[in-house]
């Protein structure tokens, strides 16, 4: 009996030993997936690199910049097909801007304009632009209309520049009937209390000859002001701007369209100055330089702007935008970069655009060509949905280069966009930034909770995979062709397509927006959170602060 109870013993014993470590293993396991680890390790501050944030001090709102996207053609609108794929880009989509339109074009498309008869009245069919419109409102998008070429008939002998016709009209008596058909077709198809809520711009890169405008600076301010009055007399509160100034090297005038608007004798009525809602860029940059040239291209219309009082407060749009070539001086179709370069470049424009006050930046489109793929570009997009609506606040810094921080205060929220980007593709110049939160949220909670996101070269970009599957597969590789851009035919023969669509599980996976920390215990320290951020050389990090 005493030896039963030996037994008994060590087996009770063995049983307990046995469902106290399955406990111990299921609550390691609870806390690997919910990482509600505490940060013991205390970190040592480079006062270099420590970005100071008052989440008390607002500096401006996180608003919406990069929802609208331009097209040269809209008669894609016809397609029932197309016009069923737009769903696919609606995440991030809400207005198209739509170019060429008028006519004037090299494919002879939109020609609306038929002539005049023996009265001088002109003739017109526009029933292909209602057909193409109609399919266009079926989206739920917001158009946009830039009023630009001027058709082929009007601006006499035929001379084909780069982008159509970039003369001015030889009668401007036929311009405005033009343009008063062209708005009154609109507005009896759709009504004006829709029409008056678009947006007009008048030409395309004005300041480009003769590409885009063969004419005088002057005589562009002509066109402008006649344009802008005629379509006043249809819709007397339009909402219009002058065209997207080119800011390139090549551009033949600046900032001299505001002094216009401002103070100049407007061609049309006599009087001094001229409406303009909006004003607007093209701002593309070259990877071959090595620079990110934003400051000094934008920095003289913010400061013309501001120098008006009427104008100080309008919409500055970038309305063209993305990378034009690539490192080896390549442009290609390609109009942005698909890989990590791409996404902490377009995060490092973010930064500085709310910085100048920035209201849009037409983007040519997220998508890389022969699938529903998104560049590397587009998770950050994805992080500023995060942060969208919320309060930007103070942030200051002892940081040199093209790296920083975003912060935002949404409703119980602390979100830290983190950025690194170097200009070259093969640069190796890692960062470490060390923010330090204090003032408003901070003050309410000992405990935060922290969840990051992360896209460098190993997270949330499947580019370089599918660099590397093409050639295993032995495509024809264009060694003059544009390399990471949006389209992988700019750098490969027929046949990438094919290991596209035969990998695409695997490059869905990859192009996601990777979540790397989860719930991670964070602790306040003198009212302060303080954070130790790695970057590699080009990466973007979401930080998302919640109470504990």
């Amino acid at each position: 009996m005493k030896y039963n109870n030996i037994i008994y013993n060590i087996l009770f014993i063995f049983f307990i030993s046995f469902l106290l470590a399955c406990s111990n293993d299921v609550q390691k396991e609870i806390n690997e997936v919910e990482s509600d680890e505490e940060e013991t390790e205390e970190i040592i501050i480079d006062p270099a690199k420590a970005v100071h944030i008052n989440a008390g001090s607002v500096v401006g709102q996180m608003y919406n910049f990069w929802s609208t996207r331009p097209m040269v053609n809209q008669t894609r609108f016809n397609s029932s097909s197309f016009v069923a794929s737009v769903n696919e880009v609606k995440d991030y989509v809400e207005s198209y801007n739509l170019v060429r339109v008028l006519g004037g074009r090299k494919d002879d498309l939109n020609t609306f304009y038929k002539g005049v008869d023996a009265s001088g009245k002109i003739i017109t069919d526009f029933s292909g632009l209602i057909s193409s419109m109609r399919g266009f409102m079926q989206t739920g998008l917001k158009p946009r209309i830039v009023l630009d070429n001027v058709p082929w008939e009007m601006s006499g002998e035929r001379i084909e520049d780069t982008y159509g016709n970039s003369k001015p009209a030889n009668d401007y008596g036929i311009w405005r009937q033009y343009i008063n058909a062209f708005l009154q077709t609109l507005i009896n198809e759709f009504g004006m209390h829709e029409v008056k809520t678009w947006r007009f711009r008048v030409a395309t890169e004005p300041n480009y000859t003769p590409s885009h405008w063969r004419g005088t600076r002057d005589e562009y301010f002509k066109h402008y002001d006649i344009t802008v009055d005629e379509v006043l007399k249809v819709i007397p509160d339009a909402i219009i701007g002058p065209g997207n100034l080119l800011t390139e090297n090549v551009a033949e005038w600046t900032t001299d369209i505001i002094d216009h608007c401002a103070t100049g004798t407007n061609y049309a009525t006599g009087e001094t100055g001229t409406r303009m809602n909006f004003f607007c860029l093209s701002y593309y940059e070259k990877i071959d330089q090595n620079t990110v040239r934003f400051h000094e291209v934008v920095e003289p219309y913010r400061a013309k702007l501001n120098s008006y009082p009427q104008f100080s407060d309008i919409p500055f749009d970038i309305q063209e935008f993305g990378m034009l070539r690539d490192e080896n001086s390549v442009r290609g179709i390609s109009l942005n970069d698909a890989t990590e370069l791409g996404a902490s470049w377009y995060a490092t424009i973010a930064d500085l655009a709310y910085q100048y006050r920035i209201t849009e930046i037409y983007d040519w489109g997220q998508e890389v060509e022969g699938s529903d793929l998104r560049q590397a570009r587009n998770n950050v997009t994805k992080m500023l949905q995060k942060m969208e609506g919320g309060n930007r606040v103070e942030a200051i810094d002892n940081v040199n280069g093209y790296n920083g921080v975003i912060p935002v205060v949404k409703g119980d929220v602390i979100y830290l966009l983190v950025y690194n980007h170097n200009t070259t593709r093969n640069s190796s110049s890692k960062q470490t930034l060390y923010p330090v939160i204090n003032g408003g949220l901070v003050s309410g909670s000992t405990k935060w909770k922290m969840n990051e996101y992360t896209i460098d070269a190993n997270h949330g970009v499947f580019m370089h995979e599918l660099y590397k599957d093409v050639r295993a597969a032995g495509v024809g590789e264009k060694t003059n062709g544009r390399i990471y851009g949006n389209r992988p035919s700019d750098r490969f023969e027929d046949g990438w397509k094919d290991v596209l669509n035969a990998n695409i599980n695997k490059y869905q996976i990859l192009a996601q927006l990777p979540q790397t920390t989860t719930n991670s215990i964070i602790n306040t320290k003198d009212d302060k959170i303080t954070l130790k951020v790695d970057l590699e050389a080009h990466s973007v990090k979401l930080i998302e602060l919640r109470p504990y």
